[in-house]
């Protein structure tokens, strides 16, 4: 797998920050299954992970790509995996929509409650038409309840198509992923488009926070085995490395009632207007709900997973929009 953008649209005209703080956090990027329907973060080849993101339908249309991230190892084998997360896109990889926090895991679950409220009224329905009698559901059916955890919305757009900016913004704080040459060595490290590493730069005062150093050669190498659950194979990817979580050189922004930035509300919207971006339900955000981890930490994970996914799915996207054209037209 490559994520790397062509030397002749590779955006790197600004010169590379030097990470001066040591890492406070530093963790390994596997991917789990074929196809990139599972990845997962963990501090080394033999530790539990970190952060676990599934993805049923990595790549087709955008409205069917709806990850969901999870706090903690593989929920399959770990019950005290927690949902913190889950995003949606717009057609081109050029626009997200992340809600994170600890009460996405509720909003799921009063999702599934309507969702099994409205199968059953279908089927009361149906068996009314065909003069059956009714039939209770097979499981009871809950009402929705209040969401107690922490939602909110982080919002990252690419700036412009053909290069590798992503800006978002959480707790009033600007970031900015960009591609950097600060890992590269020897005469390669002049070259554009060569390395397909990353950083996240604090926008308010160019302070460099993360980085993500993706090995070039990741496809091609072995995958690593364990021998058992949660993880019995997994193919290192990239290391990411968190030098600060701090934000107080910034001066926080208000948010609207919607959870946006108050002074990029009306431009979101507009966005959202022209892209196709799925429509916040404004009664599942809960700006002062609790989360038990780190906020930043935990968009930052997330939005870098993203980052590189998005790459490696934007060079493939003519490939899919042809294979597309050909099964219409019977080919």
């Amino acid at each position: 797998m490559s994520t790397s953008i062509p030397g002749h649209v590779l955006d790197a005209s600004a010169p590379d920050l030097q990470q001066s703080d040591p890492p406070i956090t530093s963790l390994h990027l596997y991917r789990r299954l074929f196809q990139g329907r599972k990845h997962l973060f963990a501090p080394s080849d033999t530790s539990s992970a970190d952060y676990f993101i599934e993805n049923p339908v990595p790549h087709k249309h955008h409205g069917s790509w709806k990850p969901v991230f999870y706090r903690g190892d593989n929920p399959k084998y770990t019950p005290t995996a927690t949902v913190i997360g889950r995003a949606f896109r717009t057609a081109m990889w050029s626009s997200f929509r992340l809600w994170l926090g600890d009460g996405v895991r509720e909003v799921l679950e009063n999702e599934a409650r309507a969702k099994a409220k409205r199968k059953a009224a279908r089927k009361a329905k149906c068996r009314k038409v065909f003069g059956l009698k009714p039939k209770p559901p097979k499981e009871p059916l809950e009402d929705e309840k209040e969401v107690l955890g922490k939602v909110v919305v982080v919002e990252m757009r690419r700036r412009g198509l053909f290069t590798r900016k992503f800006d978002w913004e959480v707790d009033g704080v600007q970031y900015r992923w960009s591609g950097t040459r600060m890992f590269s060595t020897g005469p390669m490290k002049g070259v554009k488009g060569w390395t397909h590493d990353l950083k996240l730069v604090r926008k308010s005062d160019n302070a460099v926070i993360a980085t993500f150093e993706k090995g070039r050669w990741a496809s091609y190498s072995k995958s690593i085995r364990s021998g058992g659950p949660p993880n019995k194979k997994k193919l290192l990817i990239g290391k990411l490395q968190i030098s600060s979580l701090s934000a107080t050189s910034n001066v926080a922004a208000p948010l609207s009632e919607t959870g946006h930035p108050a002074l990029s509300n009306i431009q979101g919207r507009i966005d959202d207007a022209l892209s196709g971006t799925p429509k916040i339900d404004e009664q599942d955000l809960n700006l002062h709900g609790f989360h038990a981890g780190n906020l930043t930490a935990d968009a930052i994970a997330l939005t870098c997973w993203i980052v590189v996914e998005a790459e490696h799915r934007l060079r493939y996207k003519v490939l899919d929009i042809l294979e597309e054209i050909g099964e219409s037209a019977g080919g």
